[in-house]
């Protein structure tokens, strides 16, 4: 029988394939409706589609930042903090990295959008350096860092997390809607790449 801990290591691998992925292809989706919409190739096309895309990109974006956070939970509570008082702090910076993303979602300003932008992705990364999380490989220059799953999940969340903090930029500005579409493709090939490598991972801990 599963204990909590199994139960919790499971929740990680579920949002990502019940939510994430078939989230993912429906922004790719309403991304080229709204091209199409905007370039005049398909003008029967609801005005509602680009503001559809955006609302489902701020889901995505949610859902990648709560499963990485879920999976970070699962190996400070497997591996243990010690001493308890850094257990704390690593808790509030969870929690603080979902008050940032929280605010990120409602802020409107654009220096405010940058800043809990960066704060979430620093959130994630200080909980990402501990030493109970799996990374593989810190060299940039090795294999191993290339097919890191914390470290193409870390890019992943990134690349999301500025999408949704110049989200009124790309309307205005086709240098920032070119670095926009950039960024998305780059998106689709790791969400490739953390499929294989989270898979990889599961065996490797359900080994050891």
């Amino acid at each position: 029988m599963l204990a909590s801990l199994d139960w919790l290591s499971l929740l990680h691998p579920v949002l990502a394939v019940l939510f994430i992925y078939p989230v993912a292809g429906t922004v790719v989706r309403l991304g080229l409706l709204a091209r199409e919409r905007r370039t005049g190739y398909n003008k029967l096309l609801p005005p509602t589609v680009g503001t559809e895309h955006w609302e489902h990109g701020r889901w995505l974006t949610g859902a990648v930042v709560l499963a990485v956070l879920i999976a970070f939970a699962f190996s400070f509570l497997r591996e243990g903090v010690e001493p308890v008082s850094r257990g704390w702090l690593l808790a509030l910076a969870w929690v603080g990295s979902l008050a940032a993303l929280a605010s990120l979602w409602v802020v409107k300003t654009k220096l405010l959008r940058a800043s809990f932008a960066l704060l979430t992705w620093a959130g994630l990364l200080g909980l990402g350096s501990q030493p109970q999380i799996y990374r593989l490989s810190d060299q940039p220059f090795s294999t191993a860092f290339w097919g890191s799953h914390y470290w193409a999940g870390v890019l992943v969340t990134g690349l999301l997390l500025f999408n949704l903090a110049v989200r009124p930029e790309i309307q205005k500005s086709a240098q920032i809607l070119r670095l926009h579409v950039t960024a998305n493709i780059l998106v689709l090939l790791l969400l490739a790449v953390l499929g294989i490598t989270g898979t990889r991972d599961l065996l490797l801990l359900r080994g050891s």
